[in-house]
């Protein structure tokens, strides 16, 4: 069996720690006769532990740290220093050099060593908090920290709790021990029960005289003076801590923690407990989720922490005192998470495993302050999509392939909560009157919502994540989405003024690609960009972004994106990039690319070359121009050079599978002439796509015009394999 561990600490050095710790594990020795182990792991005070004890030749953990995972329970034995007072006792290291130089990692690897082989294990840390300590706390059954009597102590030493608090360690587990406390002082038990928040373990008065001549002798009082007061004190609490069950009290919470690390232990909640969460989840609409599932004791008690949180945290006065500072975000979650870790200490005794205590802390802060279940997701880089069918399902596309999350929302309120979240900010509404809302997230992620009656299943989110760091040309080569040959002669189109339409289904990488095109523009050209969610990320220094704006509760101060696209030819810009035409403006835009505004960029939703140019004809039609198609085709014709097909594959890929140029117009048809094609093969053993990808054997018009330009383009790129002489015009 494992021994108990008790972890001596304190806020600062100076209070008595080591002291307290040497005299309480000689008291244990004498009150239970078990095995008792001191282990010194302060690396500011190496050697106080073997001074007080009078330990001169010991090996110490820095001697056999370097080799420790070849150590066992049994080879340990010799490195531990065998006291003549029954202890045992396992110094740190013999400089602070050396034991600056020891690996938490390395320091756990013997603490979990030596646990078998006492019954007892005293661990003196050093002052505040170190990741040594932390690895000795994580362990403890429990955490006993000297204070020292006097107002800046207490209050340092409430502090130090709190931090502890808020690093997800169960105060439950944290004990105050007051030290040399004056009979004469001010201080009163009840003062300082005030000051440190909650009644000390113990108060040990103070008598200087034995303490020091304890030191000077090497010879701890509790065995050296067994009748003076102060070591009946000792032993006292030493009865208190195990006679009348304290101790076993922290090993049951120890005990608890280990079995919910191994997910056996349900958060418990009390009768209390549940008739205050039932009342608050009335006041959201109802206790049980949808067909009438019974939400889970764990959620049933973050919900309780955020009916308790408006108690001890104002996030409306707290954000005017932050005011507009870099760091606010990080600043009030900083004090939310403290807050929750108060109010889940007050109301969740049941929760003891640290891990899962950071979790919960963690849940209700993303809650409170965030997307809740999706913040994670919008954190992972490998996520590309978020898609929220109701409360109960959420769908990821994680590395190109589409699954079923473990997230969920607690009830609709929660998740129409995220959604105002989101769209409040932009000044954007979404309510029964007009329950679809088009936004976007601080870092431009793309957010559609949609809610009932509309939505029949409840709330619908769907997110298209935003890069941190745009994708550049070498990536999509990297990827295979296009060959290095196809992005020499696409950023030659661009530099030379051609205008380019991208086409593809939802999802297929269009505005990905959009934005690699517009990367190659020169920095000197004027730039103006048009989107319905500001998605496009360039570099350059001369663009002016235009985004579009629905009406407000009113009803009036619509902004379309036509609007914004008869505006941009005002601006005298040399390049328009339209996010997507979905609309009347691709009569403008279209009249834009006639109209001197060369090297212009859009994308266009459609699944081939052919099909995006009967959309374009169908979107001019929506302006309501009483125009021949014919006409409307000339002008389709007239305008665009080249038509970029790209599709997302069987396999989540996302590549180029056409390259077109519209050649002109015979009789009533737009003619297309396809130079480059993707030809799929078939797939291999992980379902991935094979296929190759090359020229059609077609060399475009457009290749003079880049030479007029001063662009040399191979023509043996344009060569189909197999292929001699290529002839100019068609295939």
């Amino acid at each position: 069996m494992a021994a108990q561990v008790l972890v001596v600490g304190a806020a600062r050095d100076g209070v008595g720690k080591t002291t307290f710790a040497v005299n309480v594990a000689l008291s244990l020795l004498k009150e239970t006769r078990k095995r008792v182990l001191v282990v010194d792991l302060d690396v500011n005070g190496v050697g106080d532990v073997a001074t007080l004890l009078g330990v001169t030749e010991a090996r110490s953990i820095a001697d056999f740290i370097p080799y420790v995972a070849q150590l066992s329970a049994e080879t340990i034995g010799p490195y531990i220093q065998a006291h003549g007072t029954g202890i045992g006792v396992l110094p740190l290291a013999a400089t602070p050099q050396a034991a600056a130089r020891i690996a938490p990692d390395g320091v756990a690897k013997v603490l979990d060593l030596v646990a078998p082989l006492c019954d007892y294990l005293v661990v003196d840390v050093g002052a505040g908090v170190d990741p040594v300590s932390v690895v000795a706390m994580e362990r403890a059954a429990g955490i006993f920290l000297l204070v020292e009597p006097s107002p800046t102590g207490l209050g340092a030493a409430r502090r130090f709790s709190d931090h502890l608090q808020t690093l997800h360690f169960p105060q439950a587990l944290v004990k105050f021990v007051v030290n040399a406390h004056d009979a004469a002082s001010v201080l009163t038990r009840e003062a300082i029960a005030a000051r440190l928040g909650r009644p000390a373990l113990v108060i040990f008065p103070k008598d200087d005289t034995l303490a020091l001549d304890a030191a000077i002798k090497a010879a701890p009082f509790v065995m050296d003076q067994p009748r003076a007061a102060l070591s009946r004190l000792y032993d006292e609490l030493v009865r208190q801590l195990v006679e009348k069950g304290v101790l076993d009290q922290l090993a049951a919470v120890e005990r608890g923690r280990n079995v919910a690390v191994d997910g056996r232990r349900v958060v418990e909640v009390t009768e209390e407990q549940a008739k205050a969460i039932e009342g608050y989840m009335k006041s959201r609409g109802g206790a049980r989720g949808k067909g009438g599932r019974e939400l889970d004791a764990r959620t049933r008690l973050k919900m309780l922490i955020h009916k308790r949180l408006p108690e001890v945290l104002d996030l409306k006065r707290l954000d005017r005192e932050i005011g507009s500072k870099p760091d606010k975000d990080k600043q009030l979650r900083e004090r939310a998470e403290v807050a929750v870790a108060r109010v889940l200490d007050e109301e969740g005794a049941s929760v003891t495993d640290r891990a899962e205590r950071r979790r919960i802390v963690k849940e209700v802060c993303d809650e409170a302050l965030g997307l809740g279940p999706l913040e994670d997701l919008l954190a992972d880089d490998r996520v590309t999509e978020i898609m929220v069918n109701g409360r109960d399902n959420v769908f990821a596309e994680i590395s190109g392939k589409l699954r079923r999350t473990e997230y969920s929302f607690t009830d609709d309120a929660q998740l129409l909560a995220v959604i105002e979240r989101i769209v409040t900010p932009l000044g954007r509404r979404i309510d029964e009157k007009s329950p679809m809302v088009d936004a976007r997230l601080p870092d431009g992620s793309r957010v559609n919502a949609i809610i009932p009656p509309l939505a029949i299943d409840g709330p619908s989110i769907t997110i298209r994540k935003f890069a941190r760091e745009p994708l550049g040309v070498a990536d999509l080569v990297r990827f295979g989405s296009l060959t290095p040959e196809l992005a020499d002669l696409l950023r030659a189109c661009v530099q030379a003024r051609l205008n380019i339409v991208i086409s593809g289904g939802t999802g297929s990488g269009k505005t990905t690609l959009l934005n690699v095109l517009s990367s190659f523009i020169p920095e000197d050209d004027r730039i103006v960009t048009i989107e319905d969610a500001a998605e496009l990320q360039l570099r350059q220094p001369h663009i002016v972004r235009l985004e579009s704006r629905p009406a407000n509760i009113e009803g009036v101060g619509e902004v379309k994106i036509r609007d914004l696209v008869k505006n941009s030819l005002r601006m005298r810009p040399d390049r328009i990039v339209v996010g997507e035409c979905r609309g009347a403006e691709a009569v403008d835009m279209l009249q834009a690319m006639n109209t001197g505004h060369d090297g212009s960029l859009t994308t266009v939703h459609a699944n081939s070359a052919r099909d995006a140019l009967a959309r374009l004809e169908t979107l001019v039609m929506f302006a309501g121009l009483d125009l021949p198609s014919r006409a409307i085709r000339e002008q389709i014709a007239s305008a665009i050079h080249i038509l970029v097909q790209v599709t997302r594959l069987t396999d989540g890929s996302r590549r180029i599978i056409s390259v077109c140029e519209v050649s002109g117009m015979e009789a009533q048809t737009i003619t297309l002439q396809e130079v480059f094609a993707f030809k799929q093969t078939g797939v291999d053993a992980n379902r991935k796509v094979l296929g190759t990808f090359g020229p059609t054997g077609f060399i475009p018009k457009f290749v003079s015009k880049l030479g007029e330009m001063g662009i040399e383009v191979p023509r043996g790129m344009f060569a189909a394999p197999g292929q001699g002489t290529i002839p100019r015009g068609r295939a």
